[in-house]
C-alpha cells in the first residue's frame, strides 16, 4: 500500500495538470488599460464585428477584443496552434454546432457516438492584430478534419441581425473557390469548409484544455519516475555527499518503490479522468473574453 506521502506527490504531478490550464492564454497578449477593455467588452456584446482594416494610429486606435468559434477537427492541436498567432489572445475547445433544443448538454462520450455535435475552438482575438479574415487564413490552415459530424469543418457565425461574420465568412469562402483555394501541405480543398450559425457552445472537459501543453509535461514526469523506478539515480548523493538517493526511506519505503508507486498512481488516473470528470459548462457570448480580462 502506498503512503500518504505517495498519494500526494501522485496528485500534485499528474493531477495539478488535469486542473489547471482552464483557458489557453498567450502569454504574449498585449495589455489594456481598463477603459478599453470595457469599451471593447461593450462593443462586443453589441454585436460590433471584426473588420478587415486596421487602425495602425496609436492616437485613434481602440482594441476590439473579438470572439470566433471553429469546427476544425480534433480540436486538441488545432486549439494549440491558433494560440500561437499573433493577435490571438486566448483559445478554449468545446462541443457546439447542435441545433435540436431538446438535446441535453454533451459530454465527450456523447460527441463521440453522436452525430449532433462537432468538436469545435473558441478563439478571443484583437481584430487590430489580426482580422476576421486573417483569422479565417489560420483556420484553414490548421485545422484536421475528419469525415465524421464530429470533425467537421465549420465556420459558426453569429446569428446578429446584421451578421457581418456571415457575409465576410461567405465572402472569404466564395474567394476561396474560385481562386481554387487549396492547402499546399495535402491539398485540402476550402469546399470542405461549411458555414452555420451559431448555436450554445460548451466548453469542454478539463482535461481537454490545453491538452498536448499537459501531456508533454505528463511525459516528461513520467520518464524521470521510470528512471527512479530502476535505480537511475541511487547513485547520486544528496546534501553535500554521504547520502545517496539509493539510501533514502521514507516510512518503509525505499525512493525506487516511491517513484514506482507515484507512476502508477498517475497511470491509474489519466484513464479514470474521463469517467471522472464531467464538468462541461455552457458559454454565453463574450464570457472567454471576461476569463481573459
Amino acid at each position: 500500500m502506498m503512503t500518504a506521502t505517495a498519494i500526494a506527490t501522485a496528485t500534485l504531478l499528474f493531477a495539478s495538470p488535469i486542473t489547471g490550464f482552464f483557458t489557453a492564454v498567450s502569454p504574449h497578449r498585449p495589455q489594456y488599460s481598463s477603459s478599453l477593455l470595457s469599451s471593447s467588452s461593450a462593443a462586443f456584446k453589441k454585436s460590433t464585428l471584426p473588420t478587415t482594416t486596421y487602425c495602425n494610429s496609436p492616437s485613434s486606435s481602440l482594441h476590439a477584443i473579438r470572439e470566433a468559434t471553429f469546427g476544425m477537427g480534433c480540436f486538441w492541436e488545432p486549439a494549440e496552434s491558433l494560440l500561437k498567432q499573433n493577435g490571438v489572445l486566448a483559445t478554449t475547445v468545446g462541443y457546439t454546432g447542435c441545433t435540436n433544443p431538446s438535446k441535453p448538454p454533451p459530454t465527450y462520450d456523447t460527441v463521440c457516438f453522436g452525430n449532433d455535435y462537432v468538436e469545435a475552438v473558441r478563439v478571443v482575438y484583437d481584430d487590430t492584430i489580426i482580422s476576421y479574415t486573417q483569422l479565417l487564413n489560420q483556420f484553414f490552415e490548421y485545422q484536421k478534419p475528419g469525415y465524421a459530424r464530429q470533425y467537421a469543418s465549420v465556420i459558426f457565425v453569429n446569428n446578429g441581425e446584421k451578421n457581418d461574420e456571415k457575409k465576410m465568412a461567405n465572402e472569404w469562402k466564395n474567394n476561396g473557390i474560385q481562386n481554387k483555394l487549396s492547402r499546399s501541405k495535402d491539398n485540402l480543398s476550402i469546399d470542405i469548409v461549411k458555414i452555420e450559425p451559431m448555436s450554445k457552445f460548451y466548453k469542454a472537459e478539463t482535461y481537454h484544455q490545453r491538452y498536448w501543453e499537459k501531456q508533454r509535461i505528463r511525459a516528461g514526469l513520467a520518464a524521470v519516475l521510470l528512471a527512479g523506478s530502476s535505480g537511475a539515480f541511487d547513485q547520486w548523493e544528496l546534501f553535500g555527499g554521504g547520502i545517496g538517493v539509493g539510501d533514502l526511506n521514507i516510512g518503509g519505503y525505499t525512493f525506487d518503490t516511491i517513484c514506482n508507486g507515484v507512476f502508477l498512481i498517475g497511470a491509474a488516473w489519466m484513464i479514470l479522468e474521463r469517467l471522472v470528470v464531467q464538468d462541461v459548462t455552457e458559454l454565453k457570448d463574450g464570457d472567454l473574453i471576461q476569463e481573459v480580462i
